[in-house]
């Protein structure tokens, strides 16, 4: 599947929050500003892209609320350690968002596979609504997807939390770098782990199009 813009924004965030704050540190920026600066940049990005679509969903809103208040905040207390908790915080949000679909009709990898691998195919976007009503095996998949990057964002996040709260401020620097390899770990589950749960879901959904396909 070729890859939609709005996992090459997210891939394109991911590289300046981490990308940058190393190469300002190598320059000799302090750790503040090396973690507040990427932030901006982060949220440049986000609302460039969505002034270029024109239009903002709920997770885009979600997305630019945390973006504008944990930045804010961090230039307001100008403390290393509140710049470094942002990041977690973002994604501690987002996993507790997926939680909270699963509470709703259609939790959100079902709407997500659904907008994003139907390629604005009317037929494809029917095999997805059909596999949903009449298939249990993936509303069961989905909902199983969902609830896995939950837990790997909020896990993830609960445990960075940690290490940056407990860290002494002169061990700070250390701190990020420790959370930061503990971010890693979860970003790479969070790619690979749908990938290997979403096939399941997939047959599913390529059978009922094939059906769709056959009929007159």
């Amino acid at each position: 599947m070729t890859p939609k813009p709005g996992l090459l924004t997210t891939l394109l965030e991911i590289a300046l929050s981490f990308g940058l704050y190393y190469l300002f540190r190598a320059f000799g920026v302090g750790i503040f500003w090396a973690l507040v600066i990427p932030a901006i940049a982060v949220g440049a990005v986000a609302v460039a892209v969505t002034i270029r679509r024109r239009r903002i969903d709920l997770m885009g809103l979600l997305v630019l609320t945390e973006l504008a208040v944990t930045i804010t905040v961090s230039l307001a207390t100008q403390s290393p350690r509140v710049a470094a908790l942002r990041e977690v915080a973002y994604i501690l949000v987002g996993g507790v968002f997926c939680l909270v679909t699963l509470g709703r009709r259609r939790p959100l990898a079902h709407t997500t596979a659904a907008s994003m691998a139907s390629f604005g195919d009317p037929t494809r976007e029917k095999a997805f609504e059909l596999a949903w009503t009449e298939e249990p095996r993936y509303r069961r998949w989905q909902r199983l997807l969902t609830a896995t990057l939950g837990a790997l964002m909020v896990g993830a996040g609960v445990i960075r939390a940690y290490i940056l709260y407990a860290a002494p401020d002169s061990g700070i620097a250390h701190a990020v770098d420790v959370s930061n390899a503990v971010g890693t770990v979860m970003w790479v589950a969070v790619f690979v782990v749908p990938a290997v749960l979403i096939q399941p879901a997939r047959r599913i959904v390529q059978n009922v199009l094939e059906r769709l396909q056959a009929t007159p």
